[in-house]
C-alpha cells in the first residue's frame, strides 16, 4: 500500500506504527524495513515492532495483504492487533484465502507425510505454521479427528478449515480441543466438544502391536502424545525380557506399555491419577502389567532411591517447563535433579532418555543438565543419540519455533 502524503512527509520511526485507513478492497499491513527480510524469508510471525503501518479498526482474524515499505507484495496473513502475535503469515503468494486454499494446505500436509509414518493408524495431520496454517493442529486416530484452533484468524475461518479437514481426511467423526491458553491471548473463549459424526466414548488406535485408547474430552491436549512415537520404539529396542524400566512423568504410560510388551518390568510415575488409571486399563487390555506410582515425580524418585530400587532403562520426560525464556534456569534445575536421581538408580550399561517438549530448552541445555547430574550421581555417561520430533511434526528451517521436541539418549558407565 502506498503511504498517504502525510506519512511520506513524516515517516514513522522504526517499530512505531502509523494509523491509516486502507485504500484497497483488502486491508494492507506494511512492514518495517528491519522486519522485511525476515518475514519475506518465510518467517510467519510479525510482532508489534515489525509493523510500520496498519489500518485502524480491523476485526480480529481478518486476512490482510502484507507489503514492504516500498509497496512491494510480501504475502497474506491473519491480523489481530490485540493478539499476542498481531500478524501470522499464511502465504507468500498472491492468492485468495478461501476454501480451495485450506483444502490444498491439508492435501499438501498429507502428501508430505506419505510413506513416512508406519506401523500405526494415528498421525498428526496438521502441525500449525509448520504446515502453513498457523494456529491449526489436527491429529487423526483411525477414523476420528482431533482439532485445535488457536487464534482469531482460524476461528474466523473455522467452517472452511473444518470442511477441508473432513473432505480430505475422510474422518467419520471429529472433536475439538480448543481449550488452550493461547486462545485467551487472542480474545477467544475456550471450547471443546464434538464437531461431526458419532464421537465414541473412547478413541481407539494402534501403535505397532499395542492397542491404545483415550477419552477425547478428558485427555490432555489433542488426546495423545504422538510426537514421542519414535522414541517409544527406540527405548523398547533397548530393553530385554525381565529387565526393569522406569517411566518418569509417564502420563498414560505409553513408554511403559512398549517396555512391558517387550517383557520388561515397568514402573510409571505421574501425578495425574486419571492418566494412571487409564494406563492400568490399557495395560490389561494388552495383556501386560505396569506398576504405577501416583505423586510428584521428584518425590517419587526419592522414594525409589530410599527403597534401593535399580533399573536397566528409564525415561525422564517432564511436561513443558519453560514457556518463556525466563523459565529456563528453573527448568534446568529440575532436569539436573531428576536426571541425577535416575542415574543413581540405573545399572551400569543402562540407558536413560531425557526429553523436553519446550522450545526454549535446547539440546545443549539438556546436555549441560545431564553433565552436572552425572557428576552428582558419581558416574560417567555416554551420549548415544540425540533425537527430535517425528516426520508428522515438521520442523521448518525458516521457523525455529517449529522445532520443540529434543531428546538425549545416555548410556550409564560404571
Amino acid at each position: 500500500m502506498t503511504p498517504p502524503p502525510s506519512s511520506r512527509r513524516n515517516p514513522p520511526q522504526v517499530g512505531q506504527r502509523s494509523r491509516t485507513k486502507s485504500t484497497s478492497s483488502q486491508p494492507a499491513v506494511t512492514l518495517t524495513q528491519q522486519a522485511l527480510r525476515r518475514i519475506a524469508g518465510r518467517y510467519p510471525f510479525g510482532h508489534s515492532k515489525d509493523i510500520q503501518d496498519a489500518p485502524a479498526g480491523l476485526e480480529p482474524g481478518v486476512v490482510v495483504t502484507v507489503r514492504g515499505a516500498d509497496g512491494s507484495f510480501v504475502g497474506r496473513g491473519y491480523w489481530n492487533e490485540g493478539g499476542a502475535t498481531p500478524l501470522r503469515l499464511l502465504t507468500w503468494q498472491d492468492e485468495e484465502i478461501g476454501a480451495a486454499f485450506y483444502r490444498r494446505r491439508v492435501e499438501e500436509a498429507l502428501k508430505r507425510r506419505a510413506g513416512r509414518i508406519t506401523g500405526t493408524d494415528a498421525l498428526r495431520v496438521l502441525h500449525a505454521e509448520a504446515d502453513g496454517l498457523p494456529g491449526v493442529v489436527a491429529d487423526q486416530f483411525g477414523d476420528v479427528l482431533s482439532v485445535q484452533l488457536r487464534n482469531a484468524g482460524v476461528e474466523r475461518h473455522r467452517e472452511l478449515i473444518l470442511k477441508a479437514l473432513r473432505d480430505v481426511t475422510g474422518a467419520a467423526a471429529a472433536f475439538e480441543r480448543s481449550d488452550t491458553g493461547e486462545r485467551r491471548k487472542e480474545g477467544l473463549e475456550l471450547t471443546s466438544g464434538a464437531l461431526w459424526g458419532e464421537l465414541p466414548e473412547e478413541v481407539e488406535f494402534f501403535e505397532d502391536d499395542l492397542t491404545l485408547f483415550f477419552r477425547p474430552l478428558e485427555a490432555q491436549k489433542t488426546g495423545f502424545f504422538l510426537d514421542q512415537r519414535d522414541n517409544r520404539r527406540l527405548m523398547r529396542s533397548l530393553v530385554q525380557p525381565g529387565q526393569s524400566f522406569l517411566d518418569v512423568y509417564s502420563y498414560t504410560g505409553s513408554f511403559s506399555l512398549h517396555a512391558a510388551k517387550a517383557g520388561a518390568k515397568a514402573t510409571a510415575i505421574d501425578k495425574d491419577n486419571v492418566a494412571l488409571a487409564t494406563l492400568e486399563t490399557v495395560a490389561r487390555r494388552n495383556g501386560v502389567s505396569v506398576g504405577v506410582r501416583w505423586g510428584d515425580a521428584l518425590e517419587g524418585l526419592a522414594a525409589l532411591q530410599r527403597e534401593k530400587r535399580r533399573f536397566d532403562a528409564a525415561v525422564f520426560d517432564p511436561p513443558t517447563l519453560a514457556k518463556r525464556r525466563d523459565d529456563l534456569p528453573r527448568a534446568k534445575k529440575i532436569f539436573t535433579d531428576g536426571t541425577a536421581q535416575v542415574l543413581d538408580m540405573l545399572n551400569p550399561g543402562g540407558h536413560l532418555l531425557v526429553s523436553t517438549c519446550a522450545h526454549y530448552i535446547g539440546v545443549n541445555d539438556l546436555l549441560d543438565s545431564a553433565r552436572v547430574a552425572a557428576g552428582a550421581a558419581g558416574c560417567g555417561a555416554e551420549v548415544v543419540d540425540i533425537t527430535y520430533q517425528p516426520a508428522d511434526h515438521p520442523h521448518l528451517l525458516s521457523v525455529p519455533e517449529s522445532l520443540y521436541l529434543k531428546s538425549i539418549l545416555l548410556r550409564k558407565e560404571a
